[in-house]
């Protein structure tokens, strides 16, 4: 299970990744993005929802279907022909990512 906050390892091993293998980065970059992406959706389509009251809004609640939210948004992202796989081709053709790709094959 995965926490979307930011850590310096995390983005640590990403800047190491890209030092090695820039392709393999970006796709990790765009399916992570594509997983926040899908988690802020689905928070905001919570929040449209009618409480009730009948079942009451315990801690318990919120952070089980806070891991249920992060858990559905990361199995969607990553698949053919998504956000993620949209802006990986994107961002593969762009001229920034090329000038990395020439330097990291020169070395």
């Amino acid at each position: 299970m995965k926490d979307y906050v930011i850590y310096y390892t995390n983005l640590k091993n990403i800047v190491n990744l890209e030092k090695k293998d820039p392709k393999k980065a970006l796709k990790r970059v765009t399916t992570e993005f594509e997983a926040l992406f899908w988690y802020e959706i689905l928070k905001g389509l919570d929040k449209t929802i009618i409480k009730s009251g009948l079942f009451p809004e315990t801690l318990e609640v919120k952070i089980y279907r806070d891991y249920f939210y992060q858990e559905v948004a990361e199995i969607i992202s990553g698949k053919p022909r998504g956000l993620g796989d949209f802006l990986y081709k994107q961002l593969l053709n762009s001229a920034y990512f090329k000038k990395i790709s020439n330097n990291s094959d020169n070395k």
